[in-house]
Parts: C-alpha cells; sequence; structure tokens
C-alpha cells in the first residue's frame, strides 16, 4: 500500500468564502473557528466568509486564517475517513499548520503564532518597499546561478521559493527584481518572469525583523509529541526528535521554501498519494509538475473530494463486515438473556452506525470503525466463537476493508475489547 502524504498550503491560496461548506457540514470546523477568534478578537469566520479580499490578504489576517481553516479541515476529515496520513508537510505557514496537525504545537498557540508571524511580516514588507516575481521555465539551479552573477551576497534579491521543477520564486527589492528579470530573460531559454500580487519580499534577509519577533513569540510555547512524521520545508528533511523546530520555524522567515526537496523526500519516503488539505489547489499543481503520473488530491476541489470518497468508498465497509461475521459466526450460548445483552444489542447497535454512514454517504468515521470492531468481539465472546476463528475473522475484515494499518492492535490480533 502506497504512502500518504498530506499537504498544507501557504499564502496565496487564500479567497473569500474559503472552507464555508467545511463550516457548515462540522461541528468540529466551527469549533475551531470559535477557538480561533478567541484568542484573535475578532470573528475570523465573518472575515474569512464576509471580508474583503483586501482586509483577508493582509498578511496579519491571512496567515491564522489559512492555519485555522487548513487544521479544521484535516481534522474533519481524519474523523471522516479514518485518515492515517504517512507524512505531513506545509509551505511556509503551512508548515505551522502541519505542526499543529502533527500535535507539536497546540491550536490556540498555532493561531497567536501565525498572527505575530503575520504582522511582524507585514511590519517588514512596508518597510522594505520590496516585492516578489515568479520564474518560470527554467530550474531553480538555473535561476540561482543567475542570482550568482548579479548579486552573489543576496543584498537585493534572493530567491524565496523553489517551489517546482520549473517554477521558482525571486524576492527583493524592485530594482533587484528588474535586474533578476533582465538576466533571465537574456538567457534564451524561453523563462517567463511573472511579478507576484504580494504585499512585500517574503523570505528573505528584508524579513529579519519578522524572524526576531517570530523567535521571541516562540520562546514560552510548549511543544508537544509529533504523533505524524513532519517534512520540513527549510531542508526537505523529516524532523528528528534532536532538531530545534523552533529555529527552524524562524530561520523559513529569511530562507527560501524548499518545496522541491520536500516532494522529492517524500517521494523518496514511498509516497504515492498526495493530498492538498487547505483552500484552493496550488500544491497539488506543485506535485503535479515534479511527478505528472502521481496521485494527488485537493480536498478544496469538489470534484477532487468526491473522485477521492469513491476510492475510499469502493473498498467494503467495515462496519458491514462486522455485521456480516456477527451474522455468520455459530452460536454456541443459548442463555436467553446473556444472548440478548451480547449479541442482539450489540448487533442492533452495529446496524445503527452502518446505517447512518450509508444515509449520509460517508465511509464510517475513525470512532465508528473502533466501536464496530469493539462490538464485534462482544458479539464473539458471547456466541463462545473459538480464538483462532475470532483472529480468522478480524483479520479478514481488516484486509477486506484494507483498515490494516488503522488498528495495529486488530491487525496483530490483539482481541480484547477496545
Amino acid at each position: 500500500m502506497s504512502k500518504i502524504a498530506v499537504m498544507f498550503p501557504g499564502q496565496a491560496s487564500q479567497y473569500v468564502g474559503m472552507g464555508k461548506a467545511w463550516y457548515d457540514r462540522y461541528a468540529s470546523v466551527r469549533a475551531r473557528f470559535a477557538e480561533a477568534s478567541e484568542v484573535l478578537g475578532f470573528d475570523l469566520a465573518d472575515l474569512c466568509f464576509h471580508g474583503s479580499a483586501a482586509q483577508l490578504n493582509q498578511t496579519e489576517n491571512t496567515q491564522p486564517a489559512l492555519l485555522t481553516l487548513s487544521v479544521a479541515m484535516f481534522e474533519a476529515i481524519r474523523r471522516q475517513e479514518g485518515l492515517r496520513p504517512s507524512y505531513l508537510a506545509g509551505h511556509s505557514i503551512g508548515e505551522l499548520s502541519a505542526l499543529t496537525a502533527a500535535g507539536v504545537i497546540g491550536f490556540a498557540d498555532a493561531v497567536r503564532l501565525a498572527r505575530i508571524r503575520g504582522q511582524a511580516m507585514a511590519a517588514c514588507a512596508e518597510a522594505s518597499g520590496g516585492g516578489m516575481t515568479a520564474v518560470t521555465g527554467i530550474t531553480g539551479a538555473e535561476v540561482a546561478a543567475v542570482l550568482t552573477g548579479l548579486d552573489p551576497a543576496g543584498v537585493s534579491v534572493q530567491v524565496a521559493n523553489y517551489n517546482s521543477p520549473k517554477q521558482t520564486v525571486l524576492s527583493g527589492s524592485a530594482e533587484g527584481l528588474r535586474l533578476a528579470g533582465e538576466r533571465v530573460a537574456a538567457l534564451g531559454l524561453g523563462a517567463k518572469v511573472i511579478p507576484l500580487n504580494v504585499s512585500g519580499p517574503f523570505h528573505s534577509r528584508f524579513m529579519a525583523g519578522a524572524a526576531e519577533a517570530l523567535r521571541e513569540a516562540l520562546e514560552p510555547v510548549r511543544l508537544g509529541a509529533m504523533n505524524v512524521p513532519v517534512v520540513s520545508c527549510l531542508n526537505g528533511r523529516v524532523y528528528v526528535p534532536d532538531d530545534d523546530i523552533k529555529a527552524s520555524l524562524v530561520a523559513q522567515v529569511t530562507e527560501p521554501v524548499r518545496w522541491t526537496s520536500v516532494l522529492s523526500r517524500l517521494s523518496e519516503e514511498g509516497v504515492g498519494q498526495w493530498l492538498e488539505v487547505g483552500p484552493k489547489d496550488v500544491l497539488k499543481k506543485l506535485a503535479l509538475q515534479a511527478f505528472p503520473d502521481t496521485e494527488v488530491f485537493a480536498y478544496d476541489d469538489e470534484a477532487d473530494r468526491e473522485q477521492r470518497s469513491r476510492a475510499v468508498l469502493g473498498k467494503p465497509n467495515l462496519v458491514g463486515l462486522c455485521m456480516g461475521a456477527a451474522v455468520c459466526t455459530r452460536n454456541t450460548n443459548w442463555d436467553e438473556a446473556a444472548y440478548e445483552r451480547g449479541v442482539i444489542k450489540p448487533y442492533q447497535e452495529l446496524q445503527a452506525l452502518y446505517e447512518s454512514a450509508e444515509k449520509e454517504g460517508r465511509v464510517p468515521a475513525h470512532e465508528e470503525m473502533i466501536r464496530a470492531l469493539s462490538l464485534l468481539g462482544v458479539i464473539f465472546r458471547t456466541k463462545g466463537t473459538p480464538e483462532e476463528e475470532r483472529k480468522q475473522r478480524f483479520k479478514h475484515i481488516l484486509a477486506a476493508s484494507g483498515t490494516e494499518e488503522l488498528f495495529p492492535d486488530y491487525a496483530g490480533l490483539v482481541l480484547e475489547e477496545v
């Protein structure tokens, strides 16, 4: 089974109305927006759904909005589909989303950090007067070679994002960007230089003040254990326990986002399915530029979401398989009261779980599947099912539903009730 990577987008993916469908459908998403609003001191949902584009595009608003929606979507998908990703990664502010989703940074702390990061970057941008441009059609190495000849010390222009094999973003002063664009055009390789509609030269030395502000904000933050491996966009490495995550987050403010390195690392680790969780599909497009034949879904796209759901729903429903096993397993217990309590009532609950998911056109949520396995265990014990038969039936259910990785205890034939 190929591994799954979840990718969280960065700035430029925001738009007015983003996340409205998720907010309306899931109570957990509404709860996250409410929590973020309390931290921020204003109604974040109102800003995202009804505010102006100019307000949402202010960096100090964009960053906490992206983080809140991305984390809330991830949590909803995880519950709905029983999603168990192998890796998480995020582009720029998206890495803060990834670390929050992985349990490293608490949600309230992450929202506060995103706000401080955005405010500090906005202040630096206003003071610098610089901007950013995208260069497409040539490699990042070719772009970097142009800059080495133009500005080897990175005083006026730097690479900000290595996004894909054919897209590199530059950051710097207006004059530095103009000269870099002329040098790129002079290569005669058909490259395009596209000015970006951003407020400043992000991921460059011009953001030094923002890096210091983030460093101070991170000092009191207590980091938790990482429950899903995260790949750093600073260097394309999977974080290990000895890494200084806070220092990495600070360095990212002035250093380039090495997204091509992130994609390469994930591919080397065996990732075969990529899920973009957050607004738009920017990271989906970058993944396809790097790996044209790979399987990528952007959850903000309804067609992608439906296609992914069909792929998940195409496997037999675990709850339905538990019902089938309950019915076809021979009974050796003729105590009517025990049978009522330990077979009939658990089966009725299994049936209710199954019908709930079917009615809503979804796969059972992770906790529903756990409950179904537990109920089947009760039925097996009540019926007096031999241990070897129990093992075989559990093994078949997990294999047929493709959920072995979700339930390692049951996959290991640990048959105690959850």
